[in-house]
């Protein structure tokens, strides 16, 4: 059962990641707070009112609610957001299944184990955590050496074509410039984190009163 635990914790740990990831990466209220900050309407030129119905139908596409006008967003551009669009719906089919691979093995732990699941889920998290708290600090750390670098990579591993390179007067780029991104990232990692430890704050609940029924 430490293996069944171990790999629920960490399918669940996936499952976190790839729910902040989606969250974040559909959200028109992150959106407009980041814009707001960054004072990306000054900068681009657009309206606030502008600025907004472009966030909704670009969130929109992204969820598969619509498409992308052509008369806001060149071809080149619609041709890129296919790519990306197709990376999101593949993040939701992967948090998805993340989530039902963790709550079975999870059912399966607390069947097996009675009270004494906790504590081997609780050991389990801690040690999925370990695995994925090195890959996510390289991350991090190569991210906050040079954003621009990272982000760069991060492209030319996601996409096997060049249509992201996008010209700085394209709708795309002056709605999300790299300084939105970088905040957008550090958004992801805050939502991960605040998941995280209230699902570890759960865990330990749930192991104190297993404890006492001991």
């Amino acid at each position: 059962m430490k293996i069944v635990a171990f790999f629920s914790a960490l399918f669940l740990s996936v499952a976190l990641l790839l729910t902040a990831l989606y969250s974040v990466a559909v959200g028109t209220d992150t959106y407009e707070y980041h814009q707001v900050r960054l004072q990306v309407a000054e900068r681009s030129l657009f309206s606030e009112e502008e600025l907004s119905l472009l966030n909704c139908e670009v969130a929109g596409y992204l969820k598969g609610e619509n498409e992308l006008s052509g008369a806001n967003f060149s071809e080149r551009e619609r041709m890129h957001m296919v790519d990306v669009r197709n990376l999101v719906f593949l993040c939701r089919r992967v948090m998805c299944v993340s989530w039902a691979l963790s709550a079975i093995g999870i059912f399966a732990v607390c069947l097996r184990e009675k009270w004494n699941a906790c504590i081997l889920l609780l050991r389990g998290a801690w040690q999925a955590l370990g695995a994925m708290a090195g890959a996510i600090l390289l991350i991090a750390a190569v991210c906050a050496v040079d954003f621009t670098w990272a982000f760069t990579l991060f492209h030319k591993i996601l996409f096997t074509n060049d249509l992201w390179l996008l010209s700085a007067s394209s709708t795309l780029i002056r709605m999300f410039p790299e300084d939105f991104f970088r905040a957008m990232a550090l958004s992801i990692g805050l939502r991960f984190a605040g998941m995280l430890l209230l699902a570890l704050s759960v865990g330990k609940g749930l192991k104190y009163y297993a404890d006492t029924r001991c």
